[in-house]
């Protein structure tokens, strides 16, 4: 019992001072905010020590888009040219760019 008993009262200890070390930060960093905004902040970074902490997916580029981009900023020199985009391979060597671990 008195094992779960300070091993209970470590963590919370470690856990005090993560949030003032977490307070502390947010007041030097971002004097500006409210006090609420602080907090706000202060959570968010919190949330990112958990260990079940799992980052958003990262934002992906589809080929519609990548039409979109493209066509709107190409044209073809001979007015009868079909030019032909690979929308498909230009999005996945974006994707490739910007997120090279996947």
């Amino acid at each position: 019992m008195s094992g779960d008993r300070s091993k209970r009262k470590a963590i919370r200890e470690l856990a005090t001072r993560r949030v003032e070390a977490v307070w502390a930060c947010v007041k030097v960093l971002r004097p500006d905010l409210s006090s609420e905004d602080r907090k706000d902040l202060a959570s968010k970074i919190l949330d990112l020590t958990r260990d079940d902490y799992r980052p958003a997916e990262p934002i992906r580029i589809t080929p519609a888009q990548v039409e979109e981009i493209v066509w709107r900023h190409s044209q073809c020199a001979n007015r009868y040219c079909s030019m032909v985009l690979f929308s498909r391979e230009i999005a996945d060597e974006i994707n490739e760019f910007f997120n090279p671990e996947d």
